[in-house]
């Protein structure tokens, strides 16, 4: 039941967002067909790999922690709880984003993600497998030291993969919701920053769902050096760099040494 509801909403944002993105591009996308092949490649390995478990796994700790998480202990209505878990929630993705870009090792990674040059809906899904099943567990241990409802899980689940799809579309909201919808919550322009090649830029803007977080941890930056329109998207510390191919991109968390090219 969890898959076919996480399915549903997944196929239903992602045609709305296309649909969005074909209809309003931000920016002209020149090489779509290679980045989508490579995009959806590593979401369909991420998925043989863990996705299919993934939410029976944290249904099931969540089940189970019930009785001995933090939550467990709270005698608030079910609602508040849910609110408050969402919430817990999305505040560690961000400081797990955060880490992925601090830690060295966990750099290697996550830079897979980074190596998109242009950004649409698929660059949602570009992250290497190993990256995928650390990001479960960190969740999964969450899950069961906070005592997570449940349907907290589904929801947060689905709100994040929502919200991820969203983000990096190449679209643009109206300059007047943007303005009020970036002090709250991650706009495709506000991510797009977070994908640039300017190290200082690429490390800011760490949220997925939320923007507080941003705001609260001082992590937040408002708007690209040169503005928007002259934002280079790839990975940090390169010029032009991008793997040629798929097996490339599953080889570079092994890789020392990236060309600075």
């Amino acid at each position: 039941m969890d898959f076919s509801i996480r399915f549903a909403v997944f196929c239903t944002v992602l045609i709305s967002l296309l649909a969005w993105q074909t209809l309003r591009p931000r920016r002209r996308l020149s090489n779509w067909r290679q980045r989508w092949y490579h995009n959806l490649a590593l979401l369909l390995i991420g998925a043989l790999c863990v996705r299919l478990v993934q939410p029976l796994l944290l249904s099931a700790i969540a089940f189970w922690g019930q009785d001995i998480g933090l939550l467990s202990h709270l005698d608030w209505p079910v609602w508040c709880l849910i609110v408050l878990s969402i919430l817990m929630l999305d505040c560690l993705i961000y400081w797990q984003h955060r880490l992925f870009h601090r830690i060295p090792l966990l750099w290697r990674l996550h830079r897979v993600h980074h190596t998109d040059p242009e950004l649409d809906v698929s660059s949602a899904v570009r992250f290497h497998p190993f990256e995928i099943l650390l990001s479960l567990l960190v969740k999964a241990t969450a899950i069961l030291l906070l005592g997570i409802p449940v349907v907290a899980v589904l929801l947060f689940d689905i709100l994040l993969n929502t919200a991820a799809m969203f983000n990096h579309t190449n679209a643009r909201l109206p300059a007047k919701w943007e303005a009020v919808l970036q002090r709250v919550i991650v706009t495709p322009d506000f991510h797009r920053i977070h994908h640039s090649r300017v190290n200082s830029e690429a490390n800011s803007n760490f949220g997925f769902f939320l923007s507080i977080w941003d705001t609260l941890f001082a992590s937040k930056r408002w708007q690209a050096i040169g503005g928007d329109d002259a934002l280079n998207i790839g990975l940090p510390g390169t010029k032009t760099y991008q793997p040629k191919s798929l097996r490339a991109l599953l080889w570079m968390p092994f890789k020392l040494v990236i060309h600075k090219s």
